[in-house]
């Protein structure tokens, strides 16, 4: 996403004053200022015990960049991973990336805990959670489901 599409993209959130925002069917901007990223990698394996699928927490500052990588089935270490940097670096915004392939990675509950932990670590830090997800996530449109988990749903 260009910088211009991504200057628009904060315009019309601040504009709207949504604390929660769901984007679909944009790639999210890398490595995006003053923000703290969960994401998938690109790759998962099979081997004996099932796939796995790292998930990374990014936290970008003017000063410095710091990535921690997850592999393990504990998921709650990801999401304690992003309360920590998001308390240490008090970010504009909290992002959850990929939630699709997250969620055919990982399965619904793993969304489900991650958004909801997210979005409490946002909301901590005074921050805007933003989830980027493709066009066929699966969230629907005007779902009820959308309306009680975002305040805003964006379609770029």
């Amino acid at each position: 996403m260009a910088t211009v599409e991504m200057n628009q993209l904060r315009s019309r959130l601040d504009e709207s004053g949504s604390r929660t925002a769901l984007v679909r069917g944009a790639a999210p901007p890398p490595r995006p200022p003053e923000t703290v990223t969960v994401e998938p990698g690109v790759a998962a394996s099979v081997g004996p015990d099932g796939r796995r699928a790292p998930l990374y927490v990014t936290a970008e500052a003017p000063s410095s960049r710091t990535v921690r990588q997850y592999d393990g089935p504990d998921v709650s270490a990801v999401a304690d991973c992003a309360a920590d940097l998001t308390a240490d670096r008090d970010p504009r915004a909290v992002w959850l990336c990929g939630r699709d392939q997250i969620r055919s990675w990982w399965g619904d509950g793993v969304v489900d805990l991650l958004e909801r932990r997210l979005a409490a670590t946002a909301c901590r830090a005074s921050a805007r959670l933003v989830v980027w997800a493709s066009e066929d996530d699966g969230t629907g449109g005007d779902s009820e489901a959308v309306e009680d988990r975002y305040d805003v749903v964006l379609d770029p």
